[in-house]
């Protein structure tokens, strides 16, 4: 499995634990604020939850840029060097 893979997929279960969707419902495409009503609050869940899986420090006010899953997927496998 690719990282940006490892990344969607974790983004996907956090998703399910802070808003209570259906993970079937939950993708590459999922977008952070249209389709999940994440607020800023939420981000910072994330991106810890990121930080702490992938042993990184994520820049909260570039992560915060990211319209979906995979938009962050791919920002943080360029991060790891992938």
């Amino acid at each position: 499995m690719s990282i940006r893979d490892e990344v969607i997929e974790a983004l996907c279960k956090k998703a399910v634990n802070l808003f209570g969707v259906d993970l079937t419902t939950l993708g590459e495409s999922t977008r952070f604020f249209e389709d999940l009503g994440a607020k800023s609050v939420d981000m910072v869940k994330f991106s810890a939850m990121l930080e702490d899986i992938f042993e990184i420090e994520v820049p909260y006010m570039e992560f915060v840029k990211k319209q979906t899953f995979n938009d962050a997927a791919i920002y943080i496998a360029e991060m790891l060097g992938e």
